[in-house]
């Protein structure tokens, strides 16, 4: 008896552990409403525009409320370009 107690409790924490997860990062997209190159973004910052402007953020597994948040994000768009989370 006390096997299948203990069989229905490690079957129920396998159930209930189970969360939306999600790999999610930083895109970039240059916009054409301001002629912002690379090569400007080379210039400025001795790096590309995603490089620059997605520092600080790596690619990394999102669950739950923490995913729920990044997914109701929106874009900041800047002068020349638009940031946002990817999430699959």
């Amino acid at each position: 008896m006390k096997k299948y107690l203990l069989l229905i409790a490690v079957a129920g924490l396998f159930f209930t552990s189970c969360k939306k997860c999600k790999d999610c990062e930083i895109k970039v997209d240059l916009t054409s409403a301001y002629p912002l190159t690379n090569a400007d973004c080379q210039l400025a910052f001795g790096m590309n525009c995603e490089d620059y402007l997605t520092q600080g953020y790596t690619s990394e597994e999102y669950c739950g409320d923490d995913l729920d948040a990044i997914e109701s994000t929106d874009a900041v768009t800047g002068v020349g370009f638009s940031v946002y989370w990817d999430c699959k």
